[in-house]
């Protein structure tokens, strides 16, 4: 059991460095794109060679560049526009449901490995008595709860129980199902929101387009900039939002499927005391 537990939280943890490895990656190849590559030290020795004839005009504009070519996130963030601070405030969001889901995730016992074949074992030996035995001995998970619970108020009874076990598996779920539409949210809205912000960096372009003399790659250079920094925006913010909503799924699936198989091993037991055929 402790060692399904490390397997799982390694996996976890794998999934979540993955996603902020691709996180910063992307950040940093935008960042890159950006900031032109630094001179080259033969072009330097070029440039040194006509500097012995004074020239102080020709200098200056050449400090310039240097100056605006120093292009961080921040810079890159403010370039983005409006656009850029719904995404931000949907990253937090989305990052803040990622953790607390995680840590429930960690912290809760939902089913152990091979919940479900000792529990055959534990029937195929002793019948009802053997379920009895088997749930006291696994007490303190989420599975046990709920087989419990809808033993309790069966009264002996298949369909009651059946009854008793689909409303306590769905206070579980929704347990369980806490925060991932936030998460689903988030993955299907943050693109759009990039993709809006790339038609107003468009219309920022075309509109310098229209009110320019003469038309050059620096008139639209703004606009196309805006454009593809809130499109990769949205979906950095999308992607892990989406990897962790899928996995998170995955989790509450696997429970459910284990709760409905339990469920109906001990239904099937109590049909056959229910026809006399078991004490």
């Amino acid at each position: 059991m402790k060692f399904s537990c490390n397997q799982t939280k390694a996996k976890i943890t794998l999934s979540f460095v993955i996603a902020l490895i691709t996180i910063f990656t992307i950040a940093g190849r935008i960042e890159a794109q950006s900031t032109p590559a630094a001179p080259s030290t033969e072009s330097a020795q070029t440039t040194e060679t006509p500097a012995e004839t004074p020239a102080p005009v020709a200098e200056a504009p050449a400090e310039a560049p240097q100056q605006e070519s120093e292009i961080g996130l921040v810079s890159l963030f403010l370039t983005g526009g409006w656009s850029m601070w719904p995404l931000l405030l949907s990253s937090i969001v989305a990052f803040g449901v990622i953790l607390e889901r995680i840590y429930f995730f960690f912290t809760a016992k939902l089913v152990r490995k091979g919940y479900n074949q000792d529990l055959q074992d534990a029937i195929d030996a002793s019948g009802m008595n053997g379920i009895e035995e088997f749930l006291k001995a696994n007490e303190g998970q989420r599975i046990t709860d709920v087989l419990k619970n809808g033993m309790e108020v069966s009264q002996n009874d298949p369909e009651i129980f059946a009854s008793g076990i689909e409303r306590e598996a769905g206070e579980v779920m929704t347990l369980l199902e806490k925060g991932l539409t936030v998460l689903s949210a988030v993955s299907t809205i943050a693109p759009l929101v990039g993709f809006l912000g790339t038609v107003s960096g468009m219309i920022n372009a075309f509109d310098a387009i229209a009110n320019a003399d003469q038309v050059n790659a620096k008139v639209v250079a703004g606009g196309i900039k805006e454009a593809l920094i809130t499109t990769a925006a949205g979906l950095i913010v999308a992607i892990p939002a989406m990897t962790f909503y899928q996995y998170l799924q995955g989790r509450v699936a696997f429970f459910t499927s284990e709760v409905e198989e339990a469920a109906n091993k001990i239904y099937k037991e109590y049909l056959k005391l229910k026809a006399g055929k078991r004490a």
